[in-house]
């Protein structure tokens, strides 16, 4: 939700304020998905709800508009949304790299107009909308496979 702003700030130049705009736009953003998807479930938060946040953060860094970052909002639901996670290890640094490649990716689609329309996938009519249905697909979308990785995981001891 920050590093990769601190990094596109001392990349680019930009200024502290626009970083701390940007940080709290990406905590915003997280914390309402994550509204919906739970503290806890087999949903990489970090990965699906942080890169989200700061796909957003980054476009509002760039001088981008609301409307690129509801954009942005359709391509990171459409890309990641649906990755699980199996606990805080190793594989976190994997999912943060694909998040944060994701997030780049979509902000360059998003401020260059190209983007998956709301009628695609699990977006919905608004931004707050396919932000829930990307919560929902944690509670209750992904309560069976939460379960599945329990198991799998108690089975290694």
């Amino acid at each position: 939700a920050t590093m990769p702003l601190l990094a596109a700030c001392r990349v680019n130049g930009y200024s502290e304020e626009a970083l701390y705009r940007a940080t709290v736009l990406s905590y915003l953003i997280c914390t309402y998905i994550k509204e919906y998807s739970g503290k806890l479930s087999a949903f990489c938060g970090c990965a699906i709800a942080a890169g989200t946040g700061m796909a957003c953060g980054l476009v509002l860094l760039r001088g981008g508009t609301t409307a690129q970052m509801e954009k942005v909002i359709n391509n990171m639901a459409c890309s990641i949304t649906g990755m699980s996670c199996d606990g805080g290890n190793q594989g976190c640094t994997m999912k943060g790299v694909v998040a944060v490649d994701a997030a780049f990716t979509s902000v360059n689609m998003a401020m260059n107009d190209v983007y998956i329309f709301n009628e695609h996938g699990i977006n919905g009519a608004t931004p707050e909308e396919t932000m829930r249905n990307m919560g929902l697909i944690a509670s209750p979308g992904m309560v069976g496979t939460e379960k599945t990785i329990v198991d799998i995981l108690v089975a290694k001891k």
